[in-house]
């Protein structure tokens, strides 16, 4: 072995008796290797099984420099050359996992072995620890076999005496440090985490809770967040004891904590609510299945600067695919902690839990690979909802509907369904599909929204709607109460920000409304064609032509009967006659109330009445044909 492996044993801390050969040490610390790598902790887990090896080989032979996340990531996880680790957080995510099952093997099966294999946090380079002081670090010597009659009479040899005494004092000595410390760490649990240590105790007895989905939405695990660096945080004042957590840990738990309850916010996600709790995987066939569940993990990195870096992985847990990572750096926690946790949290739910975000973007394809939105239950109804949401099809709008009838007659306490039911009401007034019954559609949509409020108090979605058929009824105080609700309840649903702020445009509030749709569109450029409508209808109100112009351009085409309408008052406001003539005739067609019940339909879209008298003013000017009445008050 070379004299640079060799020193590298010794640095590591692997150091053998005098006169031991150099390859003993070599063999010692591979035996140590292949001992992890049987291990139940290891074997299951082909990625971390490859990182160990290629990480002790390298030490072995002498090639610590080449211990690298890039090295690691392209010869131990199969990357191309064209590998980031900047970009890409795999290495530190699977290092931090590598620790986890080296603690656990060592507190385990591993309790006896003679060399311990650590990898230290901040380094990717392994350390081999003697775990038997004073021993050599290979082989135990094997103990000649006894006869029988000879081991009836075997005397052992009495201990001196002063050699017991000293042997009884450091036994004393022990004990009363051990109990010393297990108390310490006991009061420090209950002082930190009260009733954690309790938990501990009693989660070890029991096996993970699985829990089923009835609704068929995407479950969500999140997991137990990792933390790397930090400080030792100050001796508590109960009990004096320093380093029993560090600040690295409560930056971890309390992100964590803040990322589980803004995921269950969301009425299209069921988050579990502890690590101790497991979703219950129906993933059928070789992973054909409407059903989804997903685990979020997440490793904090504190840097010496005080800043901190997030580490995200969200996995299928169907297919064990990786389907979004991503690296939020240069978190500063310095001022109001909460503002900025609340910031970079409200980032990571327009990516992942929004209705067009990875979470449900994934789950729509696995409905769609295992047939389609019909063998999805009540979940499926709700993907037919927000598919006509994209299409405004009047049967894609008859297929949602109908749907949603079924599944609350089959299940009363579905408050999810009774609010979309609400919303699909809404477009027979507001995109002028066909009805669905004889009862009103305002009234329809009301008694489907309150009666989700009712079952579903907590839902930001059941607010929302309620707001939205206020405001279609003309309930302009309502409205507004019901959209501060919606807000309060949800403050990370980017779409609910967007429509609430639409509402207050509209209603008169114009400045604090498009400050609302200004962050929604920052938060996530991709918004539902509503936001585009608002846009347009904010910049008519004032008398910005080219800005309405550029927003009505990124309206959706003829099926959708408000951007029609917006459009017509954008050319209007930029002096383009024809074209707004145009497309007021289309939005007729589209939605015929606005040709046979003009006065209603502009009271419905603009409750405030000074909005209202500007719009029909502009409106008659193009043609629409509004009452006398109406027209002699403009």
């Amino acid at each position: 072995m070379s004299d640079s492996a060799s020193a590298d044993l010794t640095e590591a801390g692997l150091v053998p008796p005098e006169g031991t050969p150099e390859d003993v040490r070599a063999d010692s610390a591979r035996r140590a290797l292949a001992r992890v790598l049987e291990s139940e902790e290891l074997r299951s887990s082909p990625q971390l099984s490859n990182i160990l090896r290629f990480i002790v080989e390298a030490t072995l032979e002498g090639r610590r420099e080449a211990i690298k996340g890039y090295t690691i990531a392209v010869e131990a996880l199969g990357r191309d050359a064209s590998f980031d680790p900047q970009a890409d957080p795999i290495v530190r995510v699977e290092a931090t996992r590598l620790r986890r099952a080296l603690e656990r093997y060592y507190a385990g099966a591993g309790a006896a072995d003679e060399i311990e294999i650590a990898v230290p946090r901040g380094s990717y380079v392994p350390q081999f620890v003697p775990r038997r002081l004073g021993e050599p670090a290979g082989e135990a010597p094997v103990a000649e076999p006894t006869r029988p009659e000879a081991a009836a009479t075997l005397v052992v040899p009495e201990m001196p005496v002063r050699r017991r005494l000293r042997l009884g004092r450091v036994t004393m000595i022990a004990g009363l440090a051990l109990l010393l410390l297990m108390v310490v760490a006991t009061v420090t649990v209950e002082v930190v985490d009260p009733g954690g240590w309790r938990a501990l105790v009693a989660g070890a007895m029991l096996k993970p809770l699985e829990r089923s989905n009835r609704l068929g939405v995407p479950m969500v695990e999140v997991r137990t967040f990792d933390s790397t660096g930090g400080t030792p945080l100050p001796p508590s004042e109960v009990t004096g004891a320093a380093q029993a957590v560090t600040a690295g840990d409560f930056a971890a738990r309390a992100i964590e904590v803040r990322i589980r309850d803004a995921l269950a916010r969301f009425d299209l996600l069921d988050v579990l609510a502890s690590p101790d709790a497991r979703p219950a995987l129906h993933c059928g066939a070789e992973g054909v299945s409407p059903d989804s569940a997903f685990a979020l993990a997440g490793l904090v990195e504190n840097h010496d600067d005080g800043s901190l870096s997030l580490l995200l992985r969200l996995s299928d847990l169907c297919d064990g695919t990786i389907v979004w990572s991503h690296e939020f750096d240069d978190i500063r926690r310095g001022g109001d902690t909460g503002i900025a946790e609340a910031s970079l949290v409200r980032d990571i739910m327009a990516a992942i839990a929004e209705p067009y975000g990875i979470i449900q973007a994934r789950a729509r394809a696995r409905v769609i690979a295992a047939g389609g939105p019909t063998k999805a239950g009540p979940y499926g109804c709700a993907l037919m909802a927000y598919s006509y949401w994209r299409s405004y099809l009047p049967a894609d709008h008859e297929r949602a509907h109908h749907c949603l009838e079924q599944a609350v007659a089959a299940d009363g306490s579905f408050a999810l369904g009774y609010a979309l039911l609400a919303e699909l009401s809404l477009d027979e007034v507001r995109n002028g599909v066909s009805p669905q019954a004889a009862t009103p559609a305002l009234n329809r949509a009301l008694a489907a929204a309150e009666q989700a409020v009712d079952l579903a108090p907590t839902s930001a979605y059941a607010r929302r709607a309620l707001m939205d058929v206020r405001f279609f009824r003309g309930e302009r105080g309502a409205a507004i109460a019901a959209g501060e609700t919606a807000l309060s309840l949800n403050p990370y649903d980017i779409d609910v920000l967007a429509d609430v702020g639409g509402r207050l445009i509209v209603l008169g509030e114009l400045e604090r409304g498009e400050a609302m749709l200004a962050s929604a569109a920052q938060a996530v450029p991709g918004m539902p064609p509503s936001v585009d409508y608002h846009r347009v209808i904010a910049a008519y109100l004032r008398g910005d032509a080219r800005a309405a112009s550029a927003a009505a351009d990124q309206l959706m085409g003829d099926g959708y009967a408000p951007g029609l309408l917006a459009r017509a008052l954008a050319d209007q406001l930029a002096g383009e006659t024809e074209a707004a003539r145009a497309d007021l005739r289309k939005l007729i067609e589209t939605a015929p109330a606005w040709g046979s019940e003009p006065d209603m339909m502009i009271a419905r879209f603009f409750p405030n009445p000074d909005v209202a008298r500007r719009v029909r003013a502009d409106l008659a000017q193009l043609g629409l044909p509004v009452s006398k009445s109406s027209a002699s008050a403009n």
